[in-house]
């Protein structure tokens, strides 16, 4: 993972804390997890520096030669007052955005002082960073508390690459939109170029709050804001696989406790958890004296050891989940305690890792049950540590990881009956299975640790920024005369023409959008230059493109790919073969839901097409009709989920359509056809909506692309509007290509010959 690009990374702490020696001096001592480890991986290979808060600056003043510690390191601390720190981390991002995360809105402590103070850590954090960047930096910035940082950061510094990781849940919606400062939130997340979540589940949430917070426009995994895209992705941390597997073998081997059902406790239950009220504690109790008392044959010979990490003590929720904890514990053990036998041994401090390790070895069941959890690495470890293959995990679906471990038993957290059950069938599983669940665990786990993780993001990350974004240059003077020149040294080039507001104005009426004149002079020069290879790339329904194409020498892309017409050709290829009857068993909801909002949006109008159906409002009231289209939009997406159709918004448009009828589809097509040769050949894409951007996106390197609008953020030049493309149009009808006419001539004359 060696790099020599400088990037920051940037979180609430630093990875390290100030720890005295044997002799009574002040050194650094490294933080343990999966996150610290995935990150230092990156951090220790590559030319980074590490920002984050200390801690107390009481202590730090004890270490006189701390500058010089920090900096050996690789580490910048910021320098926030202890009164502020508390308000921003104890007050807003604690006490608001961990319980709005986690679905318990009704723990919220909302305060105005407590958003200035977010607001405000955010800002130093920022100034601090832009205070010492260089250019063109990548900036990894991560979690909750610092959700305003990207766009503060791009507001500073506009080529820096800055991508967010979010490393608890992302509610839905509905959960999100009943925070103050929601917009605010969303919109400092938006800063960032790549934004990663642990599943595709919080991928979708998010993307949905910014579709009807923000009102800009989404796609399956990316969105379009202030002219810059923004990948949105899921990729689920992994554990330290190898120092834990290897932790777990150094340690004694364990008894088998399945086959020895004694007198004496020998079935282990485990639970690790920091003491925290999305965790399911109480409700993990709850279900273990309902697993006592349903299968009594289990007392006095399982039991259950929870260890509780303190946390936020500070914070009063937590003490009361403390409380409520230890006071199941007692009332446990006093209905079921017999003598040498306690059900539940309670433990509430930290373990050292070597001390964890064997905890997870040496028992036989873990009990993972949130009610709520990002991802949880509990879990993870667990299974890292069983080196033997050996042992049962239960696991809430609520948690993150639920959806990357299948073979795990799976239990919803507020069942206190399913969860005993669970409990009981994890005991009893034969032996074979519980080996072969544990081993393809064990596998997907050691091919996906954290050192895979932090690799696949700054991949994904950097493949974004180098390849999906283009500053726009202008089609004109020098530039023009440039690229002209770099289409002459081709053999073939392959030309691909939007039609609405590319080739003819955008009208109010589609209907009113026919070819002129000047489009058709147009199109036939290009058709006759030897070596051009035209296509006409569309969403107009074929009827339309026969009506006022079929005398034109050009391919014809119809309704974004769902049709394709050769060159010379009267017949239409369908290459994609959607099930007609899929479509028309939705389109009578969807027409009803679309007929709904064109009663509500004066001015809108609906168009059926073959395949697809469109929804225009440009003759409406812009600011409503825009806001009612994000959220019709959201309504279908919902409606056609597990189907093959799919909601795109265009220029004041929403179209249902095949998810895999696009123009870059119909681009594919053609140049697979024709075999394309990128070394010898020239694709030129051009169209001005977001249906174009599909255009643009194929072999994006070659691509000589053009937006017909303002700069676009996915292709390379622009025009700024029909009439310029005219004239472009005609002195690219004049390019004269590497094949002289004497060699192609020749080539005309092989072809005839007789054989």
């Amino acid at each position: 993972m060696q790099d020599k690009r400088k990037i920051i990374i940037v979180s609430n702490r630093l990875p390290i804390t100030l720890a005295e020696d044997e002799n009574g001096a002040m050194t650094l001592k490294h933080s343990s997890g999966g996150l610290v480890a995935g990150l230092r991986e990156v951090h220790d290979s590559s030319n980074s520096t590490w920002i984050g808060y200390l801690g107390s600056q009481q202590k730090q003043r004890l270490a006189p030669n701390l500058k010089e510690l920090l900096a050996e390191a690789r580490l910048e601390a910021v320098h926030i007052s202890k009164k502020l720190y508390s308000n921003y981390y104890n007050g807003y991002a604690n006490g608001v955005l961990w319980p709005l995360f986690h679905n318990f809105l009704a723990t919220m402590s909302i305060s105005d002082e407590y958003w200035e103070a977010y607001t405000k850590v955010n800002r130093i954090f920022a100034d601090h960073i832009l205070a010492n960047v260089t250019d063109g930096a990548y900036v990894w910035v991560h979690d909750y508390q610092l959700m305003l940082l990207p766009q503060f950061l791009k507001e500073g510094n506009s080529t820096l690459k800055i991508a967010y990781f979010h490393h608890i849940p992302f509610p839905s919606s509905e959960i999100f939109r009943a925070i103050p400062g929601r917009r605010d939130l969303a919109r400092g997340l938006l800063g960032a170029d790549y934004i990663g979540f642990h599943t595709y589940d919080y991928v979708r949430h998010f993307l949905q709050t910014v579709q009807r917070l923000v009102g800009i426009q989404t796609k399956v995994n990316e969105i379009i804001y202030q002219d810059r895209p923004i990948k949105v992705a899921a990729h689920p941390l992994g554990v330290d696989f190898k120092t834990i597997s290897s932790l777990s073998a150094s340690l004694p081997p364990v008894e088998d406790s399945y086959e020895k059902l004694g007198d004496k406790p020998v079935i282990r239950f485990l639970g690790i958890d920091r003491l925290d009220y999305t965790k399911g504690l109480p409700e993990r109790l709850q279900s273990f004296r309902e697993f006592l008392k349903s299968f009594p044959e289990y007392v006095g010979k399982a039991s259950l050891l929870q260890i509780c990490v303190p946390s936020r003590q500070d914070i009063n929720s937590y003490n009361k989940i403390r409380a409520q904890v230890e006071r199941l514990v007692g009332q446990i053990n006093g209905e079921f305690s017999k003598p040498g036998y306690t059900p539940v041994q309670y433990i509430f401090r930290s373990q050292p890792m070597e001390e964890v390790v064997r905890l997870y070895k040496t028992s036989d069941v873990c009990l993972v049950t949130p009610l709520r959890d990002g991802l949880n690495l509990v879990c993870k470890e667990f299974v890292a540590a069983k080196e033997h293959n050996d042992g049962c995990l239960i696991l809430s679906e609520f948690a993150g990881a639920a959806s990357e471990m299948g073979e795990a038993l799976h239990v919803n957290p507020y069942d206190v009956k399913e969860m005993a059950a669970a409990m009981k069938q994890a005991l009893e599983m034969p032996r074979e299975e519980r080996l072969d669940r544990m081993r393809v665990l064990r596998e997907r786990l050691r091919n996906n640790d954290n050192i895979a993780w932090a690799k696949n993001f700054m991949k994904s990350w950097r493949m974004h920024v180098e390849e999906s974004v283009f500053e726009s240059k202008r089609l004109e003077g020098a530039t023009e005369n440039q690229f002209l020149g770099q289409l002459a040294k081709k053999k073939r080039l392959f030309l691909f023409l939007d039609y609405d507001g590319t080739l003819i104005p955008i009208f109010k009426r589609p209907e009113l959008a026919v070819p002129s004149n000047r489009v058709y002079q147009l199109l036939n020069q290009l058709s006759q230059n030897r070596g051009f290879i035209p296509t006409i790339i569309t969403g107009r329904p074929r009827s339309f493109c026969e009506q006022y194409f079929n005398d034109v020498q050009v391919n014809i892309v119809a309704e974004h790919g769902a049709f394709i017409r050769e060159l010379g050709s009267t017949w239409w290829d369908q290459p994609l073969q959607m099930p007609a009857e899929e479509f028309e068993k939705f389109r009578p909801d969807i027409l009803e839901m679309l007929k709904m909002y064109v009663a509500s949006v004066p001015g809108s109008h609906i168009e059926e097409k073959e395949t697809c159906i469109v929804w225009h409002y440009r003759e409406s009231e812009q600011t409503f009709a825009t806001s009612q289209a994000q959220v019709l939009g959201e309504s279908l997406q919902q409606m056609l989920a597990k189907t093959s159709l799919s909601v795109y918004h265009g220029k004041k448009t929403l179209e249902i359509r095949q998810t895999m009828a696009h123009k870059g589809f119909g681009v594919e097509y053609f140049l697979e056809k024709e075999g394309w040769d990128p070394k010898q050949d020239a694709l030129i894409t051009i169209g001005d909506d977001t249906t174009d951007e599909d255009m643009h996106r194929v072999h994006v390197k070659e691509n000589f692309s053009v937006h017909i609008g303002k700069p676009n953020a996915f292709s390379k030049y622009y025009l700024n509007a029909p009439d310029d493309l005219y004239n472009f149009l005609e002195t690219l009808s004049h390019v004269t290509l590497k094949k002289s006419e004497a060699t192609q001539a020749q080539t005309d004359e092989e072809k005839t010959a007789p054989i």
